[in-house]
């Protein structure tokens, strides 16, 4: 759906989430209450309220002078653009501290802005909600899965079942806590003594493990900076589970110098990973899990997605974002030309799977997204686009195929550079991304943009041919450069290339 405006472009119903964490506030504003929210400015300032707090049972002086300031900045924020969805919700710190019942009220009074506490076990489900907003795999029909969120004050485990929350605890050992107690032997008795108290941990090993929060996600880039991954999007990013124990553990044993030699960080994302990675490799030796996926959304996407319709959470996340970017970045004021595109390609990969379908389809809806670049860059930016595009549901695997298929889309040699370092994040997709990219090309070439047009053309395969159909006005359109097209989509199948005209 278009991202809905008021009177001078301003956004109609803007969200605006404020997570008030152990570590950090957060302030994001989101587009729209959907299936697919667009972040539209995203904030943080760190102020470790919960530092100390484990010694001293108050909330850190410092860090609630910054956090005072903060919220005062994203109140105005709010009032000055006139956000009538205000949701606040504070974690571990708040609910732990002495003094953190009087800091809401203080907030409250100064800025009449209302913050929920919430308790461990509603931010683990919050948090489960959050996997669920990104199609992370859990929600599918038989999938189960391990959500972790690990923060300053605690770790939230979760065990996900067919899209329902089965189990969930929250545990006292976030960064801040673990901190305080001295040497890595004493944390490491301290950590296993809270994971013996959750028996159903034990009973859920071998699945896969959804990890965020940000010192885990810290973890997350510096793996992807060491294996010269050539996706830059930690979101989905995936790990063998043995792999990634290995990597934690010798984390867990670096110093901060050690590290920022070893990774290049700043000193604010290497100050939390030691205790981070050792939680994190503690956790594995438990649940030992299949692969180890990181999630670029959580605790604040969770507040969205457990506000939606039924209706609007069965929702294909990643075919409702991508038709949200076909509407803001396209020629085209609705669906329908996507539409039509999608009816000539998709046939193509009857034989390949839902999966396959839903990425064939999604790069239909982005395949305009480079209609008001140089004809020089259009590739190369439809590339880096498919790669980094705020979407969700979607794979290290499927962002790979996207990138192949805009490319080729846009004239780009299959063999070039930079889709065959791609290759590597593919799982078999290979044919797939170069068939779609090449089918896409040829039905922009054909109707010259005007995919309407595409109602008078098909495509049929057979095991040795591949046929176009061209009937009315389409067949006017045929020319020596689709032939050309044609001819190549069809020698990548292993097909002759034919044309039929009708009617």
């Amino acid at each position: 759906m278009p991202v809905a405006k008021g009177p001078a472009g301003a956004l109609k119903n803007p969200v605006a989430i404020i997570d008030l964490g152990s570590n950090a506030v957060r302030f994001v504003i989101y587009d729209a209450l959907d299936r697919a929210p667009v972040k539209i400015h995203n904030e943080r300032v760190q102020c470790h309220l919960g530092k100390n707090m484990a010694k001293t049972g108050y909330l850190n002086p410092d860090g609630v002078a910054l956090a005072f300031e903060a919220l005062g900045r994203f109140a105005g924020l709010i009032a000055a653009m006139n956000i009538r969805h205000v949701h606040a919700v504070a974690t571990a710190a708040m609910r732990d501290a002495i003094d953190g019942q009087d800091f809401i009220k203080s907030v409250k009074a100064a800025f009449g802005l209302s913050i929920r506490v919430i308790g461990g076990e509603e931010e683990a489900r919050l948090s489960a909600h959050g996997v669920l907003m990104n199609g992370l795999g859990v929600e599918a029909s038989g999938h189960s899965g391990i959500i972790g969120d690990y923060g300053g004050g605690s770790l939230e485990l979760i065990v996900v079942e067919k899209g329902s929350v089965r189990h969930k605890v929250s545990f006292p050992m976030g960064a801040h806590r673990l901190q305080v107690i001295e040497g890595t032997p004493a944390r490491i008795r301290a950590v296993d003594a809270m994971l013996k108290t959750a028996p159903f941990l034990k009973q859920s090993t071998g699945m896969d493990f959804y990890a965020m929060g940000g010192a885990w996600r810290s973890i997350g880039k510096a793996h992807l900076g060491v294996t010269k991954h050539p996706l830059p999007v930690l979101d989905h990013y995936a790990v063998e589970g043995g792999q990634a124990a290995a990597f934690a553990e010798m984390i867990s044993k670096q110093s901060m110098a050690q590290l920022k030699k070893k990774f290049g960080m700043v000193e604010k994302r290497l100050h939390d990973m030691g205790v981070a990675a050792l939680a994190m490799y503690r956790v594995f030796r438990v649940l030992k899990p299949a692969r180890l996926v990181f999630s670029g959304t959580g605790l604040r996407e969770g507040l969205m997605y457990d506000r939606l319709s039924p209706a609007r959470k069965k929702q294909d996340a990643l075919l409702e974002g991508s038709g949200k970017i076909a509407l803001h970045a396209g020629r085209f004021s609705d669906l329908k030309p996507y539409a039509a595109l999608e009816k000539f390609i998709v046939p193509l990969f009857s034989k390949e799977g839902r999966d396959v379908q839903r990425l064939a389809a999604a790069a239909c809806r982005l395949s305009d997204i480079c209609w008001f670049e140089h004809e020089d860059v259009q590739a190369s930016y439809a590339l880096s686009r498919a790669l980094t595009a705020p979407l969700y549901g979607v794979s290290h695997s499927g962002r790979a195929f996207l990138g192949i298929a805009l490319a080729l889309r846009y004239g780009e040699d299959a063999k070039a550079a930079s889709l065959t370092a791609l290759h590597g994040v593919l799982d078999g997709l290979d044919t797939p991304a170069v068939t779609a990219g090449r089918a896409l090309h040829l039905a922009h070439l054909l109707t010259g943009g005007d995919l309407l047009l595409l109602s008078k053309a098909s495509l049929k395969a057979t095991p040795k041919t591949l046929t176009l159909h061209l009937a009315g006005q389409a067949r006017a359109l045929r020319a020596e450069n689709v032939d050309k097209a044609l001819a190549a989509l069809a020698e990548g199948m292993g097909r002759a290339a034919k044309i039929s005209m009708e009617g």
